[in-house]
C-alpha cells in the first residue's frame, strides 16, 4: 500500500479492513505502522499534534533515529507525529523507566524482564500485535532471528527485538595461520593449533599467545567488577548435559558445586594472560575492543559489534582477525556450548506513557524489513543484525565481515535466557559480580566466591519471598526447554 493513497483510503475502509493481516514483507511493515497511525488520528483517538517522547541510551540514538535523524525526520513528515528524544544513562531499564515516568518508548535488555514486568513498568505487547495485524515471527528469510528469546517472558511479548547480542569469540588469524606460531604449539601442547572447542583449550591457547614484554597480551575478555555474569554464564551454562541450572525446583542456588567452581576457575584464569588494567573499574568493552584493535591482543569474547570496529578503517587488525563460535565443555563424549544474549538493546514502550499505542507503533516502524536495514547499518551505531536478512544484506557484510556473521548466525542455535529469571534479577548478578571479581583479583578462590554468592542469593529470594519467586523460576525454565528444543515460529 502507498503512503500517498492511506489518507483517502482510511475514509473509505473500516480499520480493521486496512489492517487485515497478512505476511510481512519488506517495507509492508513499515506501511501498516504508518497506515495505523493515520488510522488512530482520523478515529479521533490520536490528536495530530501528539508527541511521542523516547528515550535512548547515547549509543542508541544513531542507529535507531538514523544519522542526523533522518529515520526520526521521516517518520514525522509522514505521519505528522512528532519525536522527542532525549539521551539516558547507562544504567538498567528499571531505574531509566522510574526516573523517566513520562516517557513513552525506551530500551531494555532480555534478563531485565522480569523486574520491568514485576512492577508494571511495561506494556505486554501481544494485545497491540493482534488489534494491529502485525506478526513478530523467526520464520527466514526476514523474521526476527530469536523472538521468543529476545522479546518474550513465558506469554507476554514484552519487547520488539532491536538488537543481536550473542557473544562469539575473536581471535589473530595472522597468528593462528603462522608456520612458526603452529610449530611452536605444536612443540609445546603436542597438538595442533586450532580454533578452540573448550574453555581448557582456549586456556592454553591465551597462555600461548601471552608475550608482554613483547607487547602482546593473551586475551582481553571484560573482567571488570560489573557485568561479569556477562562472560561466566556461557562456561557455567555448558557444564552439564543439556545444560546447568542456577538454581533447583525450589528455588535453592546450584552454583556452589563442581559446575560452579569450574566455571568460576575458567573465568579467572584468564586474568593471568591479561592486560595490567583488566580488573580497575571501567575496564569494559571501551577498554578491551581497542586493545584487540591496536594489535595488542591475541584473544577477546564480545559481542558480533567487535566485529564492526575491528573490521574498521583504521583498525590495525583488519583482515588479520577471524571470528570463532565461543568453546564448550567436554561432558562424557560430547562437547556441550551454550551462548546467552548479553547486552541487547530491545524496545520496549512504558505502561505510564501517554502515547503507548504510537510508541508501538513507531517501533514496529523502526523494526521493518527495510527500515531496520538503515539502523543496523550505521557504521558507528550500537544496532547489531536481529533479523534473519541482515545477515545476507551486501551493505552489512562489508560492515561485519561475512565469516564474522556466519559464526553470528549459527550461534543463535545455542542461545539460552540470560539472567536468573528472577525480580531482583539486578540484585542476584551483582552479588554474582561482585564474588567474581573477588576470585579474579585474588581476594578469594573460585569455590568461595560460589558458596558466598549462593550464601547471598539465597538471602535475596527470601527477602523477597520465596513463594513469589517460584513463579518466576517456572516461567523462566520453561524459555529454556522451548530455547534447547527448538522455538516455533511466534505469531
Amino acid at each position: 500500500m502507498k503512503r500517498q493513497g492511506c489518507r483517502a483510503l482510511i475514509r473509505l475502509l473500516s480499520i480493521a479492513t486496512l489492517l487485515a493481516p497478512g505476511a510481512a514483507v519488506a517495507g509492508e511493515q513499515a506501511e501498516r505502522a504508518m497506515a495505523a497511525v493515520k488510522g488512530l488520528i482520523a478515529s479521533g483517538e490520536v490528536r495530530p499534534d501528539a508527541i511521542i517522547k523516547v528515550a535512548f541510551k547515547s549509543g542508541n540514538i544513531a542507529a535507531l533515529l538514523g544519522p542526523d535523524l533522518e529515520l526520526q525526520k521521516e517518520w514525522e513528515q509522514s505521519s505528522g507525529i512528532r519525536i522527542s528524544a532525549r539521551v539516558i544513562p547507562q544504567q538498567p531499564a528499571l531505574l531509566n523507566l522510574k526516573a523517566n515516568p513520562d516517557i513513552d518508548l525506551t530500551v531494555a535488555r532480555t534478563n531485565e524482564f522480569p523486574d520491568l514486568l514485576d512492577q508494571g513498568l511495561v506494556e505486554d505487547l501481544a494485545p497491540l500485535i493482534k488489534q494491529f495485524g502485525f506478526q513478530v515471527d523467526g520464520m527466514p528469510p526476514q523474521g526476527y532471528i530469536r523472538p521468543r528469546l529476545q522479546g518474550y517472558f513465558g506469554d507476554k511479548l514484552v519487547a520488539i527485538p532491536a538488537d543481536g547480542d550473542v557473544i562469539i569469540m575473536y581471535l589473530r588469524r595472522d597468528l593462528m595461520e603462522s608456520p612458526d606460531e603452529q610449530a611452536a604449539f605444536r612443540k609445546a601442547y603436542k597438538r595442533e593449533l586450532t580454533v578452540p572447542r573448550t574453555w581448557q583449550e582456549y586456556d592454553q591457547l591465551v597462555s600461548f599467545f601471552h608475550r608482554p614484554g613483547k607487547g602482546l597480551y593473551g586475551v582481553a575478555e571484560q573482567r571488570e567488577r560489573a557485568g561479569g555474569w556477562m562472560f561466566w554464564l556461557p562456561r557455567y551454562l555448558s557444564q552439564a548435559a543439556p545444560y546447568s541450572r542456577l538454581f533447583d525446583d525450589k528455588l535453592r542456588p546450584l552454583i556452589d558445586s563442581p559446575a560452579g567452581i569450574a566455571a568460576t576457575e575458567s573465568y579467572v584464569h584468564t586474568v593471568r594472560h591479561s592486560p595490567p588494567e583488566i580488573l580497575a573499574d571501567g575496564s569494559d568493552y571501551s577498554y578491551t575492543l581497542p586493545l584487540f584493535m591496536q594489535g595488542k591482543v591475541f584473544a577477546s569474547v564480545f559481542t558480533i559489534a567487535g566485529a564492526k570496529l575491528l573490521n574498521s578503517v583504521g583498525s590495525t587488525v583488519r583482515g588479520k582477525f577471524i571470528a570463532v563460535p565461543i568453546p564448550g565443555n567436554r561432558v562424557g563424549e560430547r562437547i556441550i556450548r551454550q551462548n546467552v544474549p548479553i547486552y541487547g538493546n530491545n524496545m520496549v514502550v512504558s505502561s505510564r506513557g501517554t502515547q503507548r499505542k504510537l510508541a508501538f507503533l513507531l517501533t514496529m516502524w523502526l523494526t521493518d524489513p527495510d527500515n531496520s536495514l538503515r539502523t543496523v547499518g550505521v557504521k558507528g551505531g550500537f544496532t547489531d543484525p536481529f533479523r534473519w536478512h541482515h545477515i545476507k544484506d551486501k551493505r552489512i557484510r562489508e560492515l561485519y565481515t561475512p565469516e564474522a556473521l556466519a559464526v553470528f548466525s549459527k550461534e543463535w542455535a545455542v542461545a539460552l535466557p540470560p539472567g536468573t529469571g528472577l525480580p531482583g534479577d539486578g540484585e542476584y548478578l551483582d552479588a554474582l559480580d561482585h564474588n567474581l571479581w573477588l576470585a579474579a583479583s585474588g581476594k578469594q578462590t573460585a569455590a568461595e566466591a560460589m558458596r558466598r554468592t549462593a550464601q547471598e542469593w539465597e538471602k535475596i529470594t527470601q527477602l523477597r519471598g520465596r513463594d513469589k519467586q517460584l513463579p518466576w523460576l517456572k516461567i523462566f525454565n520453561a524459555g529454556f526447554v522451548a530455547s534447547v528444543s527448538g522455538e516455533r515460529p511466534v505469531k
